[in-house]
């Protein structure tokens, strides 16, 4: 492993590189490495920043025509009232909401497939992009006063429903391991600071940066919601999709204006049938690791799969397979988490609308998520994951996760309460903002639920199956939508109370069986994460994470 020092200078920076193996003494991997010398992210590439801006346009547009949808369904058309178009009622209001989010993210799979195996990352959005564009058209021409008269907005909401949706999946699923391919130094690098410490420049903290500039990125455009609600409520529904619509073409103009800097990988052969062959194997050999090729010509057995004989067919290739298992096993409780992160964008809105608005419009409270997660995100990166390392305190990514789940069982669990004294008071009595805590709530376990899931997925997949791996996580979003889907009968009054209640208790276990399911992993290796910034360079911990005895280990027993 060849490592560069680099020494930093007022006047100037030498690099010099040296190999490991002959300088034990001065470095030494399991020594130094991990407990010697403080780990430090590396500069992020600018361009880095054209994918997040892609990111920015494309949440915008997303949660910018999803905020007024609630109304947009619910509520009838009624000029000087709250806005609305097709009056279908909350539940229809739900289903639908649930829907678009399952097709969306289920998507993401279809996204996947076709760039690991066709197009690669970089053409599969240039081509989800125009499908997701004409969806937008669709939309805005259909919520017109005129189209809203005529009855022509239902059909012409389901029918950009769907194009949204396939777009959102071919973008999905490409731009968030995009960005984390920008990264292209693979290699530790020994740094002298101005203060004489030497540091370890390490790649994989690098990336986990990388992810947090993606997730900043992802909620600025988040905001969007703030306008589109305020244009549905001042002017139409129309002029609120319009901007969404204008706001993408911009930045997509801008994407394909400096894609010339961007790292852009090709498609990888055929990486998603080979995975399936793999696990095809696996499951007749009764698995993973006896479904080496080692241990399959050891037990006589490698003539009989034809795939196991194929060149790249390695211990090694069936290892990775098995890392990106492990990470995938991670994820199938989350579906029951992003079942409580959907109500943000249905029943809670509302819920608001049955409090007093003094001004408010019901569906901007979303928002409040939001700009709390982007105020939150600069608290824990600066001051408390650097608080809690001085006090040797581990904020593992599995910790993370478990603290994001239990953050979400207080969120509906404060909907919940603050339903029930709605139920018990004069209509529309009670203050609209306190649903804040709620929101509070939910913006701690988005940043602790999401932004490591992510993480882990990159850092765990294949380098050739990224996509498809993180495209299982936003899977776990449409599993989610799914179950709001079942559940939007009991989605309305009076029932609402036991509906808060029951999604409380179910985020709150499904934390608790995800932490006895990977509990070991808690005890096993470590993987370096990005957790916080002192004194003008950045600092990190040693977080616990599922090294080859932890989440790999279980990637051959059942979660």
């Amino acid at each position: 492993m060849a490592l560069t020092i680099m020494t930093t200078s007022s006047d100037e920076e030498k690099n010099q590189t040296i190999s490991a193996s002959e300088h034990d003494s001065e470095y030494d991997g399991g020594c130094v490495e991990h407990k010697a010398l403080r780990h430090v992210a590396g500069k992020i590439p600018w361009f880095l920043f054209i994918i997040c801006v892609v990111e920015f346009g494309e949440r915008f547009v997303y949660l910018g025509i999803s905020g007024p949808l609630q109304n947009y369904i619910q509520r009838p058309y009624r000029p000087n009232g709250l806005p609305g178009a097709l009056g279908r009622g909350q539940s229809v209001g739900v289903a639908l909401g649930d829907f678009f989010k399952f097709w969306s993210y289920f998507c993401v799979v279809l996204g996947a497939v076709v760039a690991d195996q066709y197009l690669g990352k970089y053409r599969t959005i240039l081509a989800a992009s125009p499908i997701y564009i004409s969806g937008l058209v669709i939309l805005v021409c259909t919520a017109t006063p005129v189209a809203i008269k005529a009855g022509a907005s239902m059909g012409g909401l389901v029918t950009a429903m769907v194009l949204i949706g396939l777009g959102t999946g071919g973008l999905k699923a490409c731009i968030a391991p995009l960005c984390g391919e920008q990264n292209t130094d693979h290699h530790k690098q020994l740094k002298t600071l101005k203060s004489g410490e030497t540091v370890v420049v390490d790649p994989e903290l690098t990336t986990a940066r990388i992810f947090l500039w993606y997730y900043w990125a992802a909620n600025i455009g988040g905001l969007s919601t703030l306008m589109t609600v305020a244009i549905e409520k001042e002017a139409s529904f129309w002029l609120a999709y319009l901007l969404p619509l204008l706001v993408f073409c911009v930045v997509l103009a801008i994407f394909i204006a400096f894609s010339k800097r961007i790292n852009k990988s090709g498609p990888t052969g055929s990486p998603v049938l080979d995975a399936i062959r793999t696990l095809s194997i696996s499951m007749k050999e009764k698995g993973l690791d006896n479904s080496k090729p080692s241990v399959l010509c050891e037990n006589g057995r490698l003539q009989e799969h034809k795939f196991a004989q194929a060149s790249h067919y390695t211990d090694n290739y069936v290892e990775e397979i098995k890392r990106g298992l492990g990470a995938c096993k991670l994820f199938l409780l989350f579906p029951f988490y992003f079942l409580c992160w959907t109500q943000i964008f249905n029943n809670l809105i509302s819920q608001a609308g049955s409090m007093k608005l003094g001004g408010t419009p019901n569906d901007m409270m979303q928002n409040l998520e939001t700009i709390f997660m982007l105020t939150f995100i600069p608290i824990l990166d600066l001051l408390v994951y650097p608080a809690l390392r001085r006090f040797n305190i581990n904020i593992s990514p599995l910790r993370r996760i478990l603290a994001g789940f239990f953050c979400s069982s207080m969120a509906m669990l404060w909907a919940c309460v603050l339903q029930y004294f709605i139920y018990n008071s004069p209509a529309n009595s009670i203050n609209v903002w306190i649903q804040a805590p709620a929101y509070v709530f939910g913006a701690l376990s988005e940043i602790l639920v999401i932004v490591t899931g992510l993480e882990v997925a990159f850092v765990k997949a294949p380098a050739n199956l990224r996509v498809l791996v993180s495209s299982v996580f936003w899977v776990a979003i449409a599993a989610g939508a799914a179950l709001g889907i079942a559940l939007s009968p009991v989605s309305k009054d009076p029932y609402m109370v036991w509906t808060y209640a029951g999604l409380s208790c179910g985020v709150f276990v499904a934390g608790c069986v995800l932490g006895i399911c990977f509990r070991h992993s808690l005890q096993r290796d470590s993987v370096p994460v990005v957790v916080g910034i002192e004194g003008g360079s950045t600092s990190n911990t040693t977080a616990e994470f599922a090294g080859k005895d932890g989440l790999d280990a279980l990637a051959a027993k059942p979660a």
